[in-house]
């Protein structure tokens, strides 16, 4: 099969504070099978996906709508804030220089961060931690998959989940 990207919408629900700020997030999705789409970019508001991850999908009024994680591609996201405009684009340039990458929007003061399976999600969890004050630089797991992470971190993070693991995905 040729890859076929197609837009994929994953439905949001808002907190009592009204986050996220959307009701649904779109990401592109190169088609593997009928109705199964693997995940070709970052998510930035949406929690237990992350690139590389397949999903299936239903169609409903000719767009394509994500029903649950089919299988996990091993890359972890997380969410920066960083009120000040230098100090985004610095952590970016850290990040990257540890090897994760970065999706910024020059009008929002929030970015993801792909963390492919192979860079280590350690170094680059110390390094925001030592940069975070929670007040104009502060950062959040919004899909872990390296498996060497203290598992109460990853129950929380897949309690937050936005899309159930198919009951049948390994």
């Amino acid at each position: 099969m040729t890859d076929q990207f197609r837009k994929i919408v994953f439905k949001l629900t808002q907190d009592s504070d009204g986050y996220p700020p959307v009701s649904f997030e779109s990401l592109w999705g190169i088609q593997k099978e009928e109705h199964l789409y693997q995940i070709d970019n970052t998510p930035y508001y949406l929690y237990g996906v992350s690139k590389g991850d397949w999903v299936c999908t239903q169609t409903d009024e000719n767009e394509l709508i994500a029903v649950s994680v089919a299988k996990q591609s091993g890359h972890s996201t997380v969410r920066v804030f960083a009120s000040c405009k230098e100090d985004k684009l610095a952590i970016k340039e850290n990040l990257q220089r540890l090897g994760a990458v970065c999706s910024i929007t020059s009008a929002l003061s929030l970015f993801s961060v792909d963390i492919p399976p192979h860079v280590s999600f350690t170094a680059i969890d110390e390094y925001l931690s030592s940069i975070t004050n929670d007040e104009t630089i502060a950062y959040e797991d919004a899909c872990l998959q390296h498996g060497t992470l203290d598992a109460s971190r990853l129950a929380e993070c897949v309690s937050l989940a936005s899309l159930r693991m198919k009951p049948d995905a390994a």
